[in-house]
């Protein structure tokens, strides 16, 4: 064979590996789940080794931490589309509706940015700020709602309830704890949940 053969290994450069080893890491977090994620298998997969793998990675809770950003930011982005496309009077609503609808059709990248698999010693930087970046919106969301400033206490408070209202509802359908009923759509879903939330901003000064 001669010496300048192409090789079927190392096809990607270091510096642009990455996002590959990312996307393949979701692709395989959606086929096996968490637990099961191999960066030797992520490596032959991509036909590099799996040196180059731990050149971006130490370890695989330090990719899983990575992926679970990516599923952040991902959040973040269709929070904002649905905050910059609703009105005043629709604004919790679409929000709401968004969210959930991401936790629905992203179920295991969904439960992996939530669950076990990460803890605070595996938390790396970049998923401690895409989550605190998804979270900036839900409290734009609020803070607009109740017309006070993004910062304040009560702004922080209420975003935390809403979204642990929301949150709890989307993982009992994921994990089939409760089941949608056929005469229910998504959209009626979330308004029904929120009507729950409208006496806790009634109180609000």
């Amino acid at each position: 064979m001669p010496r300048n053969a192409a090789k079927p290994r190392e096809t990607y450069h270091v510096g642009n590996l990455e996002p590959q080893l990312l996307i393949q890491a979701k692709r395989m977090l959606e086929e096996v789940g968490p637990t099961k994620i191999s960066i030797r298998a992520i490596a032959e997969q991509l036909g590099v080794s799996a040196t180059a793998v731990y050149y971006h990675f130490a370890n695989k809770d330090e990719l899983l931490s990575r992926l679970a950003a990516t599923g952040f930011s991902e959040l973040e982005f269709v929070l904002n589309q649905a905050l910059a496309e609703s009105t005043a009077t629709t604004i919790l609503k679409e929000v709401s509706l968004a969210y959930f609808r991401f936790a629905k059709r992203n179920p295991t990248m969904y439960q992996l940015m939530f669950g076990s698999e990460i803890t605070q010693a595996t938390l790396t930087p970049e998923l401690e700020r895409a989550r605190e970046q998804a979270f900036q919106v839900l409290k734009q969301t609020i803070a607009q709602i109740l017309d006070q400033e993004i910062h304040s206490k009560m702004v922080r408070i209420t975003a935390l309830s809403s979204w642990s209202h929301i949150h709890g509802m989307a993982s009992l359908l994921i994990h089939q704890v409760i089941v949608l009923p056929e005469t229910i759509d998504e959209e009626q879903l979330v308004e029904n949940a929120l009507q729950s939330l409208k006496h806790l901003f009634s109180l609000m000064p």
